[in-house]
């Protein structure tokens, strides 16, 4: 299961609210939050907007979190949790029953591509402030690592049609192509501002034929 936040019981500088009300106050906060990442990253968040935005008071979120960096740390859990879903959903063997995989490798980077581009922005800012939390860089290696497993689960089903000499680290290291090719060229590890302006359409296309020729070697 996705990871969430623990309902019950407080973790480092997160309290965990025990009234059904306190409960959708803290989650509205924790979605405003996520808006606001997205709308202008982690350099333009500020708890103050999160509380004018959401309505829930500077006092109130503080009697949840200790400060900015917790506040994020929980969006984070609660951004990743839904964003898993997603993925979980995407990655679902019965979902692509009757695909052989030349229809589904390049369908399936297809997908992925338009899951990272419709999250990118908040999980650029994860990305980006990892570099400085280990807390938040740790969630976020754990989200990726379920992501990949998923992934390449998904497409060893089909080991029968690939040809390489070593399916799973073939399929492992297009996955890790894949990745990385897609969050760079949606500027996830940078500012927005310093993006290149990657076709994204053509590189889904490039990056389709290029994993299937490589899993289709057997050199």
């Amino acid at each position: 299961m996705p990871a969430s936040i623990n309902r019950d019981s407080a973790s480092g500088g997160i309290r965990a609210p025990k009234q059904e009300r306190s409960q959708r106050s803290f989650e509205l906060v924790l979605d405003t939050t996520l808006d606001l990442l997205a709308e202008k990253g982690y350099a333009g968040f500020a708890l103050t907007e999160v509380s004018r935005r959401s309505g829930v008071s500077v006092g109130s979120i503080y009697t949840r979190v200790d400060g900015k960096d917790d506040l994020l740390r929980a969006a984070q859990s609660r951004f990743q949790e839904q964003m898993l879903a997603e993925h979980h959903t995407l990655t679902e063997p019965e979902r692509w029953v009757g695909f052989s995989l030349d229809q589904l490798l390049p369908s399936l980077i297809a997908e992925f591509a338009e899951l990272l581009k419709r999250r990118g922005r908040v999980l650029g800012a994860f990305l980006q402030r990892g570099a400085a939390d280990p807390e938040v860089a740790k969630v976020g290696k754990g989200a990726y690592f379920d992501i990949r497993d998923r992934f390449v689960g998904l497409i060893l089903t089909h080991r029968d049609e690939i040809r390489h000499p070593d399916p799973e680290r073939a399929v492992g290291s297009c996955f890790t192509t894949v990745y990385a090719a897609l969050a760079r060229g949606l500027a996830l590890d940078v500012p927005a501002e310093a993006a290149e302006g990657t076709d994204l359409s053509t590189l889904v296309e490039d990056l389709g034929a290029m994993t299937l020729a490589f899993l289709r070697s057997d050199v």
